[in-house]
This record gives C-alpha cells, structure tokens and sequence, in this order.
C-alpha cells in the first residue's frame, strides 16, 4: 500500500511540474504557427486560449515599433504555459514582425536557450531600436504584472 502511495504521489508531482513547462509543441506553436493560422485565417489551436496581456511602442523618428503581450493558456488553466511576445514595425511596407516565446520559468533550459538565441541574433548593435523597444515594453509588462 505504501508503494503505491508513493507510486501515486510521484506520477502527481510529475505530472504537476511538467505541466507548468512550456513545451516544444507550444514554444513552435507561438513562433511558427501563429503566424500560419493568422495568415490563413485558421481556428485557434486546440486546447489553447490566447489572452491579451498589453501593448507597448515608442516611435524613433519616422521608425514607429510595437510590442505587444498575449498570454497562451492551456484549457482549463488559470496561469499562461508561455507568453506570446509580438515585435512589430509598422512604418516599413513589409511591416516587420517577428513572434517570441517567452518560455514558463519551470521550462527545459532548450526552450530557454531557443529564446535567447533569437534576441542574441536579431537584436544588435545595428538594431538599437528593437531592442530598445523590446526592453521598454518588457519593463512596463513585467511593471503591470508585478501591480496586479
């Protein structure tokens, strides 16, 4: 009896922690796949909730950028598995966009490391203004969620 008390409680802890992470499926899904439903006008993905969580910008010059927040909930859920980070550039014709995942904190170091390796290629001394944005919008989200 012991044992399978402790059997249960094991898979219940597991289970627990790995489902607060975000996954592969959900870090792809926020950097690839969003982008493809949106374009193609598809359904949300299954299981999944997307929530608003704020919209940042500043304009340097003519350059006008954007950031803004959603939150991905699994059904059911009351804390979002990862944060959807929408980067913006609407001054441009191509209106550049890129889509970054900001993991769940109890996430694979992989996950983590994907994210970093993203902002380390596309933020750099050339692109001051993005990552200027970037960093302002992260500072009045990170200041919004600290208040509520």
């Amino acid at each position: 009896m012991k044992r399978i008390f402790t059997l249960f409680t094991a898979l219940f802890v597991i289970s627990f922690i790995s489902h607060a992470q975000t996954t592969l499926e959900e870090y792809n899904y926020i950097t690839k796949g969003y982008k493809v439903q949106i374009e193609s006008g598809l359904d949300m993905k299954k299981g999944y909730t997307l929530k608003d969580l704020g919209d940042w910008g500043l304009t340097f010059g003519a350059e006008v950028r954007n950031v803004a927040f959603k939150g991905l909930y699994r059904s059911n859920e009351t804390k979002p598995c990862a944060i959807m980070m929408i980067y913006k550039r609407t001054d441009i014709s191509t209106g550049a966009i890129y889509y970054i995942c900001i993991p769940h904190p109890k996430s694979d170091e992989s996950i983590w490391k994907s994210t970093l390796d993203f902002v380390n290629t596309n933020t750099s001394e050339k692109n001051t203004s993005m990552s200027t944005t970037m960093i302002w919008a992260l500072m009045k989200f990170a200041s919004q969620e600290a208040t509520q």
